[in-house]
């Protein structure tokens, strides 16, 4: 691997900061990848491989425009990630299963918990534009307003349950971010 980097560095002429970013992306694809094969591996035996798209979408879309909690090794990320999906698809939906003017009520607080929390990353050392921000937060409006729409239509649906439960898990690993930076700083 080592060999394959240093002669794409010296073929393309690349710079060490750039190899090390390339590799840190390729890593970081890996393992994420990695891992969503893993859960779509046991969420499928499990026979709840559609319960897993419905969490997966919403969740991606919240990290990628929210940000929220990051570890620094694998298998920490891997253990967290592994309890917040089996929770949003096996364990929230069988404990607690909200009427649904609580779900929208439960929703609308979550969509003003995300829009005054995020973006927000432990990570991230600088801020994002106020522009980005403005978006973020509409689109994450959007995304908890078709989920809200979802649920009225089709309110007895179980996968839209586990979608429920990812932006309620969501919202609530957000704040636990932006807590934890504030103690930080």
């Amino acid at each position: 691997m080592e060999q394959l980097i240093k002669k794409t560095q010296s073929a393309l002429g690349y710079t060490d900061q750039e190899i090390r970013y390339i590799r840190y992306a390729f890593t970081a694809l890996l393992y994420d990848g990695s891992k969503l094969f893993i859960f779509a591996f046991f969420f499928y035996f499990t026979g709840h491989f559609m319960h897993f798209l419905f969490a997966l979408v919403p969740l991606m879309i919240l990290r990628f425009k929210l940000g929220g909690l990051h570890f620094k090794k694998y298998i920490t990320c891997f253990i967290v990630s592994f309890i917040y999906l089996y929770s949003a698809i096996f364990l929230l939906p069988m404990l607690c299963f909200p009427h649904p003017l609580a779900i929208y009520i439960i929703l609308l607080l979550c969509t003003v918990i995300c829009y005054y929390v995020g973006p927000n990353s432990l990570t991230r050392k600088t801020p994002k534009s106020e522009e980005y921000c403005r978006k973020a937060k509409f689109e994450t409006f959007q995304l908890i307003l078709v989920i809200a729409l979802l649920i009225f239509i089709f309110s007895a649906n179980e996968y839209l349950l586990v979608s429920f439960w990812t932006v309620v898990l969501h919202t609530i690993q957000l704040s636990i971010t932006k807590l934890m930076k504030e103690v930080k700083t």
